[in-house]
């Protein structure tokens, strides 16, 4: 059974034109009009070592042919390197980007020409990304999200000086806000400008109303990144994941290792002791090598994380050890939070803490955009999550938990699979004469699981404040998410045959923002219902008999 409930998103929510802007803002947007400009000239070494790096394949097969050749010429590879050359240059000469009109444009190809432009207003987050090639020559890439959620409703400029590049995202997330505040004097929104960086392009005009008072753009730092907290890399699933990551790319360093006999002897000796000898040894090097790598690849991805909180209305993050990204949200695109506390997690007492906000896609969030605070320990990520929604008690308050029904159905559900193992196990050793250790392994199943039922049931809740609803879930990647009520815009419930023989339903609350749905599971009817009800009277009233 499933019952959709739906109303149209919020103001804010919705991609705006430039016409629907105010008139201050789309005229001190106007403002920062430039004539078609071209990227730096450094982005011809940065893109070169970019198609080189992807064109390897080719290049070896185009070295290979050439060397087995009859005539011994390797006219192939005089070819190849003039034709990258050639691409990475067209590509520069026919780019160009402007600010015109209140929108940002961007003009790019020869044969295939496109012109790719998106109203200012849109643009819901900006990132600034230094690989190392860009990092070495001062440049970075602009990348500007809209209100869309797929790859091409991103707009990416690469590259750019980077005081080029943070003046523009300064100016695109910051400038809007300047011209939304109010006048104390007029009541009318004024327009502001900070004082441009030297040898910036774009010359912005004075105030449309002097007697508003100036916008200083000051920061507060919220986290930064404690050394101390790469011990939670190990126990995370982020940790694990790079870890399989970094020895897939060294995969092949370490096959070489060992094809010239460096580790060969170590491994051959492996068989000279008792199979609980080796299984020990085995499993702390892969601990060890697991700890290690996870270690690598959280100092990689979190290396100077610092997240700060602009005047202008902005989250401002930046980290990365190698490829440096910094990234800025606005404030009033934030719908609520997602409190991580994975199994590993919360047994050495860390969390993790993401936002929701609109206009951040699935690339974007894979990317990283959206962490507010890496593994870390857990009062860190509260006081955080408390410092961005404003709502400690969203936070801290004791979860409502879902009855008894919901408590058997997390046992069945959770032991049923581990029955039907053993009872195959058994059937197999009996009727097969399959040695007996296979039945004693798969019992060991039937032991473990009532415990992770009982610690699912444990994370099974719901809260609501005056604020925001407060949905948690799961056992080994718990997750508590508070939503902004007034960014609720639909309910969802369903229900299984199942549940519905003991009561229960699955309520979704849709949002335009985050994951777009948030779910109270195995919650009863009647206290679904009335938890919409509360949420949002109108919106349900039509639907209950």
């Amino acid at each position: 059974m499933t019952d959709p409930v739906t109303r149209p998103p919020a103001t804010d929510e919705v991609p705006q034109d430039a016409s629907a802007a105010s008139p201050q803002a789309v005229a001190a947007l106007s403002d920062m009009e430039t004539d078609w400009r071209r990227l730096d000239p450094r982005m011809l070494l940065v893109h070169l070592v970019q198609e080189t790096f992807r064109l390897l394949p080719v290049l070896f097969g185009i070295i290979i042919l050439g060397r087995s050749s009859d005539n011994g010429q390797n006219w192939f590879e005089w070819v190849f390197i003039p034709l990258v050359v050639a691409v990475v240059l067209l590509r520069y000469l026919t780019t160009r980007y402007r600010i015109t009109n209140g929108q940002i444009e961007l003009r790019k190809g020869l044969l295939n020409k496109q012109i790719l432009a998106t109203p200012a207003d849109r643009v819901r987050t900006v990132d600034v990304t230094s690989s190392p090639i860009h990092r070495v020559l001062g440049l970075g890439k602009v990348e500007l999200g809209t209100a869309g959620t797929g790859h091409g409703d991103r707009l990416v400029l690469d590259a750019l000086t980077l005081p080029e590049a943070r003046h523009l995202r300064e100016e695109l997330i910051h400038l809007r806000q300047a011209t939304a505040a109010p006048s104390a004097t007029t009541g009318v929104p004024a327009a502001t400008d900070a004082p441009p960086p030297t040898g910036e392009p774009y010359a912005l005009q004075p105030p449309l109303v002097t007697s508003a008072a100036p916008v200083v753009d000051t920061e507060t730092e919220l986290v930064r990144l404690d050394p101390r907290w790469v011990r939670y890399a190990p126990v995370t699933m982020t940790g694990v994941v790079s870890a399989l990551a970094i020895f897939g790319f060294a995969n092949q360093f370490i096959t070489r290792v060992l094809e010239r006999g460096v580790l060969t002897e170590a491994v051959d000796r492996i068989g000279d002791y008792a199979w609980w000898v080796d299984s020990i040894v085995g499993v702390v090097a892969v601990l060890v090598v697991v700890t290690v790598l996870s270690v690598i690849g959280y100092v990689l991805q979190f290396w100077g994380f610092r997240l700060t909180r602009h005047s202008g209305g902005t989250l401002h993050i930046t980290r990365g050890l190698l490829t440096s990204r910094e990234s800025s949200i606005e404030e009033k695109r934030i719908r609520g939070l997602e409190v991580g506390e994975p199994l590993g997690l919360r047994l050495v007492g860390g969390g993790r803490l993401h936002v929701i906000t609109t206009g951040l896609s699935k690339r974007e969030d894979r990317r990283g955009t959206a962490w507010l605070v890496p593994p870390a320990p857990r009062q860190v990520v509260a006081e955080v999550a408390a410092a961005v929604v404003g709502d400690r008690q969203a936070l801290t308050a004791r979860l409502t938990h879902h009855g008894a029904s919901a408590r058997r159905r997390r046992y069945i559900r959770a032991m049923w699979p581990a029955l039907a193992i053993l009872l195959v196990a058994l059937l197999l050793t009996l009727w097969r004469q399959w040695p007996i250790g296979i039945a004693v392994a798969a019992f060991t199943p039937t032991l473990v699981m009532p415990f992770i039922a009982r610690d699912r049931y444990a994370g099974l809740g719901h809260h609501l404040t005056p604020e925001h609803l407060v949905v948690r879930s799961g056992s080994f990647v718990r997750r508590r998410d508070v939503v902004q009520r007034t960014g609720i815009i639909g309910w969802n419930v369903r229900s299984s045959w199942f549940q519905r023989r003991v009561g229960l339903a699955h309520l979704t609350a849709t949002t335009a923002a985050g994951k777009q749905g948030y779910t109270a599971y195995d919650i009863p009817v009647g206290s679904a219902l009335a938890l919409a009800h509360e949420v949002d009277p109108d919106l349900i009233r039509q639907f209950l008999a």
